[in-house]
């Protein structure tokens, strides 16, 4: 597989019966909807932010792995505005 571009990052869905496109249906368009597997992330501050996050000690699913849904919601809305800055 070529290198992505830059901005790029590589889906996690694996053997797709379409090789780089994930298939599904969207009921609120009664449609089945081919996606690219990989994600294109080209904004300056899109990719600003992914380099906060690379340079981050401790990434914020980490800390608030094992938590209840709803207090990992928060946990994690509470360090990505302590990284990110918001």
């Amino acid at each position: 597989m070529p290198e992505p571009k830059l901005g790029a990052t590589r889906g996690r869905v694996r053997g797709t019966s379409i090789p780089g496109t994930r298939i599904y249906f969207k009921p609120a368009m009664g449609k089945v909807i081919f996606r690219p597997t990989n994600v294109i992330r080209s904004s300056e501050r899109v990719m600003a932010i992914n380099r906060k996050l690379i340079a981050a000690p401790v990434k914020p699913a980490t800390a608030c792995k094992g938590k209840p849904w709803k207090e990992f919601v928060a946990c994690l809305s509470k360090k990505m505005k302590e990284i990110v800055g918001k």
